[in-house]
Order: C-alpha cells, then sequence, then structure tokens
C-alpha cells in the first residue's frame, strides 16, 4: 500500500516513515515524504497513493487544500491529519473536507499504529469491495468502458472535472487496480496524463488563436481556478504561457520574413 506523508519537519517525516515500516500489519506500506504542500502535489500526481498523512500548517501552503484536492480526486483514499492544535475548528475542517481522522501531535506509537491500522483496512476494504464480482476481462463485453474508452473519454471531455476514481467507476474496477491498469497503458500515472494533455491542447490554442489565457485555461479543464492554470504550464512547459505564445509568434515571425 502506497503511504504518502507531508510534514515541514525532515524529522517527523523520517520518524514517521520508520513507524510504518516497523508496524505489524496484513500491508507492507511503500513511504514517500514531502515537506510541502507543492511537492506533496506532485508526489501525488506521480505515485497515487492510497493513504496519506499531512500535517496541517506548513510554510507555502495549508494541509487542508491538499486534503481536500485529494478527497476530490479520490474519495476512497484513506486520509489522516495530523496537528499540534487541539483546536475544535481545525478538527471540524479536517472532517469537512475530507479526512478519515486526525491525530494530535506529539504522536504515540501505540495510538499511531492502531489508527494507521484502523484507516488501511478501510481503504483496503473499499478496494475489496469494488473489486469484488468484477472481471476486468468480461466486464468489457457488457457495456462498461475500457481503457481505450477512457483516453477518448478524456480527449472528449478535457474541458471538465476529471478524476481517477470516476473513471475507475466507469471501467468497474478499484481505484487502484484503474491505476495500475492506466499506467501500463499509457506508460504514466492519471494524474500525470492528465496534465500532459491538458498543456499539449493549451498549446495548440496559443499557437493558433488570440484568446485570452483566462479563456485557455477554461478551455482545458481550470474554469474554476485559472490561476492554477498558468503555474501549471509553466510546471511542464519550462516557460508562462504567455512567454510560450510570444515565442511562437516570433518564431512565426521569423519563417515568413
Amino acid at each position: 500500500m502506497k503511504v504518502l506523508v507531508v510534514d515541514d519537519e525532515l524529522l517527523i517525516c523520517e520518524s514517521i516513515k520508520s513507524d510504518l515500516l516497523r508496524m505489524e500489519h496484513p500491508w507492507k506500506y511503500e513511504v514517500f515524504t514531502a515537506q510541502s504542500v507543492t511537492a506533496a502535489q506532485e508526489i501525488y500526481c506521480r505515485e497515487e497513493p492510497e493513504f496519506v498523512i499531512t500535517d496541517i500548517n506548513m510554510p507555502g501552503g495549508s494541509g487542508l487544500i491538499l486534503v481536500s484536492e485529494i478527497h476530490k480526486d479520490n474519495p476512497d483514499c484513506g486520509i489522516l491529519v495530523l496537528s499540534a492544535y487541539d483546536d475544535f475548528e481545525y478538527v471540524r475542517n479536517a472532517f469537512t473536507m475530507g479526512a478519515w481522522d486526525y491525530i494530535l501531535k506529539p504522536i504515540s506509537f501505540s495510538e499511531f499504529d492502531r489508527c494507521v491500522k484502523k484507516l488501511a483496512g478501510k481503504v483496503s476494504e473499499a478496494e475489496e469491495d469494488l473489486q469484488a464480482g468484477k472481471n476486468f476481462e468480461s466486464v468489457q463485453d457488457k457495456g462498461v468502458f475500457g481503457m481505450e474508452d477512457v483516453v477518448e473519454y478524456m480527449k472528449q471531455h478535457i474541458a471538465e472535472k476529471l478524476s481517477a476514481s470516476e473513471m475507475a467507476r466507469k471501467m468497474a474496477v478499484s481505484y487502484s487496480s484503474f491505476g495500475r491498469l492506466f499506467r501500463e497503458h499509457t506508460g504514466m500515472s492519471f494524474s500525470a496524463y492528465l496534465l500532459w494533455y491538458r498543456m499539449e491542447c493549451a498549446k495548440e490554442y496559443l499557437e493558433s488563436s488570440h484568446m485570452k489565457i483566462k479563456q485557455v485555461a477554461s478551455k482545458v479543464g481550470y474554469r474554476e481556478n485559472p490561476q492554477h492554470f498558468s503555474r501549471d504550464f509553466t510546471r511542464q512547459v519550462g516557460m508562462s504561457p504567455k512567454e510560450y505564445r510570444t515565442q511562437v509568434f516570433e518564431e512565426k515571425s521569423r519563417v515568413y520574413r
């Protein structure tokens, strides 16, 4: 079971990782660590963990933002929130945004062990329930999505909200099985492929139209948060949308001189 641990203190990340690896549970944990929300988002996108353990207060972004984003992408992902603040508002906000449980720091190993075992069991049960009685080869003949259908659906609905959990339901397989099948089919995780395809579409719009950047963002799935489009485009392409468009137009001008 893949686990992502997020805390701005390296020692805490390593301590939690060590605790997870020595737990005598039915599952073996593959642990990834991140010390910021940005790094956690990148690891989540690449590795698609089934279980996330995150602090709330970190420089550069709240852990609650991460909780909300992960829960929207995969409601079956187990999310455990850690905090040094025994405050009802913190607890309420954590659960409202999708956390499964909440532990106060400092963390005792026995409490942590008990909580992780309980939540990992829920994650495992959710996957087994989805998988039970659903053979991938047989369901394809019953009108259920195959992987080619998933990829085509993504391309046709690129301007809409898309999530791995939604696609898994369309294929009638568990979230983890979908992630494995998608990676086998495309060579990329679902989140990485979705980001790549959105940026490829954005480049086409920037090259062939005079649409405003905000309009391009809306066309490729960033209608509700266009500010995130420039951030993701810059990370993926190496320059901002405005810089990319300027470069393309300058290259075209040189060709036609």
